[in-house]
């Protein structure tokens, strides 16, 4: 009977391992997922950024946050005003909280646009 608890023993343990490996896996697809997201996000606010630095549309302000405001409003639009309001408020207390290095990460630059 020994064996046979020690072979099962055995088997637990390696069904423990393959569980906490499949959980490590799962996560890290979360994880690259939710970079993808950030990056395309990005991308939509940087070329929104850019479209209105060239076109002269840049308001007083943040042009930062209207070309975040203008990308969550054509985004979100189906959800109503106040809610992608509430989105792009929140994306841009992100980014004034962004340090270099999550520029660089999720941005591709060394920190925020000018205009």
């Amino acid at each position: 009977m020994g064996c046979l608890d020690n072979r099962l023993s055995r088997l637990e343990n390696r069904l423990s391992r393959l569980e906490d490996r499949a959980s490590g896996i799962a996560a890290e697809r979360q994880a690259g997922e939710k970079l993808r997201r950030a990056r395309a996000i990005m991308r939509m606010v940087l070329d929104e950024f850019a479209r209105l630095k060239a076109s002269g549309g840049v308001s007083l302000g943040d042009p930062l946050a209207q070309a975040v405001r203008n990308v969550a409003a054509a985004q979100y639009a189906d959800l109503g005003e106040e809610s992608y309001e509430n989105i792009a408020e929140g994306w841009i207390e992100t980014l004034r909280e962004w340090t270099r290095l999550d520029w660089m990460v999720k941005a591709g630059r060394n920190g925020p646009p000018h205009a």
